[in-house]
């Protein structure tokens, strides 16, 4: 049998044996001696601190200290400096411009932050916050292509914020931009060999909600980049601009009135290097395209998945708003991107067939205003586009497309055209504002490119809206302008379009009938809309000095339309003053230069003018003085 292990015995005390070189080890009963020492920092506790000689907020922070805060690691404490920090500027406005680099370099909570700054940046001028642009841009661009969604809303919150405080230094970095707006709204996908295929917007992880507002800044952003492009403040920029149309701007017909007359004659090219895009334009063309080109398959989808609603006969408020910004996106860019026309084998002209299976949009539908509203400006976008994609093709689609369009802009105006080719008065409907203001370049580019017979009865339309519109709607002056700028280009020394040519006898006596009622407009207005009147004697004046527009017969009826303005005697109540007296100077300048360019003044005019004389201001007595033959 094998021997048992021995159990060994326990020991009390075992003793320790000391080796070479080791360390003695401590007795068990030693006492440790050693201690360490921590410091506590509680916030708050400086108001006791004479700060006096320095700059504070309501709670007795500094400017250092509110942006040290700024950087703790703590969210509440960031929350409170920044708080703190917007206390401070409302209470030291003075120390944005001494202190403005810390303070705009400064991080800070995602919402406070927002809020800060859209309470401090428009207190600062735009030349004082530009060296500080590209930081901020930098880090909204990061933002905008974070992971988490809500990091991304308030990343395009803050670049809306940015693009309306300081525009211009916000689109010298469009190229950083651009493709942060890219990669939100792209739905594309690359394949191994480098080619992007289309995909469906819902494959997008995009809510619609946050496809609204990533779509409301992509618009104000890309409008921001092509304002040097954009249309002047001009209501009728499209007829004075030579890249709008073929035909020549009206104030380049005739020679100026202002010094350097030798310039008219276009001795050393100065049209052609005023009327050529300089590099500046041609960037920011080149960029639209090539903006046009990523965006345009999310916004093909977007417009395939939302236009269901016209279909339906149901319209629905957030897919209607989607629309909506599909069609101002694409505007924007292809304003920007194709000066005068679309080419046909462009995917716009393709787009243009999907959207005029519903044409007009909502034609039926009746509800709340704004919906209206929306579907109108709607419907001029897509004849904007027609017009556009129409220029120079002879296709037999888009002429169809192109005979809906017209006939839907004469309905709006209030012209409807029957089977038979007449015209008739249609039921009186009121435009807003701005869409008339946008409806009459599209009226000028599909008179450009329609039949001789559409371009008369849009003419025609125009001038009926203008007789029908209230005396003191700024409508009423803009037909007045539009009409005279027409009149204007069909007597100037340069080639006209031949759809726009005032030859036919029809529509030149509709026109001089529409001359002829500009005195009886004249005197209904008297100085409730002065704008309109002005333009209403300009027109006058511009009929009388350089058209052959009028007839002996005319010119008479004219004449007796203009006494009126002056004095006209009324049986039973003796002289009655026109509204001549009651006129500024300018425009009674006006009147009496458009009186003088009248040949074979009548005795009634001369009689009438010389009973208003006292009301004419000094500096123009003279030309009462040779209407009158003194």
């Amino acid at each position: 049998m094998p021997r048992s292990a021995k159990k060994k015995k326990a020991e009390d005390f075992k003793k320790v044996k000391l080796k070479l070189g080791k360390k003695k080890a401590p007795p068990s009963n030693a006492t440790d001696t050693s201690f360490t020492a921590k410091s506590i920092v509680l916030a708050g506790q400086s108001i006791s601190a004479d700060k006096s000689a320095q700059l504070t907020n309501s709670r007795n922070h500094t400017l250092r200290e509110l942006l040290t805060q700024l950087r703790h690691y703590s969210a509440p404490i960031r929350r409170d400096a920044v708080s703190g920090l917007g206390d401070f500027i409302t209470l030291h406005p003075e120390a944005l411009q001494a202190d403005l680099g810390p303070i705009v370099e400064a991080s800070g909570v995602r919402k406070q932050l927002r809020r800060l700054y859209g309470e401090m940046l428009p207190m600062i001028p735009s030349n004082e916050l530009a060296p500080f642009m590209p930081l901020a841009v930098v880090f909204t661009c990061s933002a905008m292509t974070h992971i988490l969604d809500d990091i991304r809303a308030d990343a395009v919150q803050f670049l809306d914020l940015l693009a309306d405080t300081v525009p211009e230094s916000v689109a010298q970095l469009a190229p950083r931009v651009l493709p942060s707006f890219f990669s939100l709204l792209d739905t594309s996908t690359t394949t191994s060999d480098g080619k992007r295929t289309e995909a469906n917007a819902r494959t997008a992880l995009l809510t619609q909600s946050s496809r609204l507002a990533i779509m409301r800044s992509c618009y104000k952003f890309l409008s921001v980049i092509t304002r040097p492009l954009a249309p002047s403040t001009d209501p009728l920029w499209f007829m004075s601009s030579a890249s709008a149309s073929p035909i020549a701007p009206a104030q380049q017909l005739f020679y100026p009135d202002c010094p350097a007359p030798f310039a008219a004659m276009n001795l050393f090219d100065e049209a052609a290097v005023a009327g050529g895009d300089n590099s500046g334009d041609v960037a920011i063309r080149d960029q639209s395209a090539a903006a046009l080109d990523r965006l345009f398959p999310f916004l093909q989808a977007t417009w395939t998945e939302s236009a269901t609603i016209f279909a339906a006969g149901h319209i629905s408020t957030e897919s209607l708003e989607l629309c909506v910004r599909v069609m101002q996106i694409l505007q924007v860019l292809w304003r920007a991107a194709y000066a005068t026309a679309i080419p046909p084998n462009d995917r716009l002209a393709g787009f243009l067939r999907q959207c005029t299976v519903f044409f007009p949009l909502g034609r039926d539908f009746e509800g709340d205003a704004a919906a209206e509203t929306a579907l109108l400006t709607l419907n001029i976008q897509l004849c904007e586009l027609t017009a556009l994609v129409s220029q120079g093709s002879d296709d037999a689609d888009l002429s169809r497309t192109l005979r809906r369009v017209v006939r839907f802009v004469l309905h709006t105006l209030g012209l409807r055209t029957t089977r038979s080719g007449r015209s008739q008065q249609a039921p009186k409907r009121s435009l807003p504002h701005e869409q008339f203001v946008e409806l009459l370049p599209v009226i000028w580019r599909l008179a450009q490119c329609c039949g001789r017979q559409d371009a008369s009865q849009l003419l025609q339309a125009v001038m009926l809206y203008a007789n029908s519109c209230p005396l003191s709607s700024p409508a009423k002056t803009l037909c007045i302008r539009f009409l005279a700028r027409i009149i204007e280009l069909q007597w100037s020394r340069m080639p006209q379009h031949n759809a726009l040519d005032l030859a036919d006898s029809q529509l030149t006596e509709l026109v001089a009938e529409w001359v002829l009622g500009l005195p009886r407009l004249l005197w209904h207005l008297r100085d409730r809309n002065l704008n309109a009147s002005l333009a209403a004697a300009e027109t006058l004046r511009l009929v009388c000095q350089r058209t052959r527009l009028l007839d002996a017969q005319a010119i008479d009826t004219l004449q007796a339309g203009l006494a009126t303005l002056f004095c006209v005697d009324v049986p039973g109540k003796g002289a009655v003053h026109g509204p001549f007296r009651l006129y500024p100077p300018e425009l009674q300048r006006t009147v009496l230069e458009t009186v003088a360019c009248t040949p074979g003044h009548s005795a009634r005019l001369i009689q009438a003018v010389k009973a208003s004389s006292a009301a004419v201001a000094p500096a123009y007595a003279q030309i009462t003085n040779e209407i009158c033959g003194k």
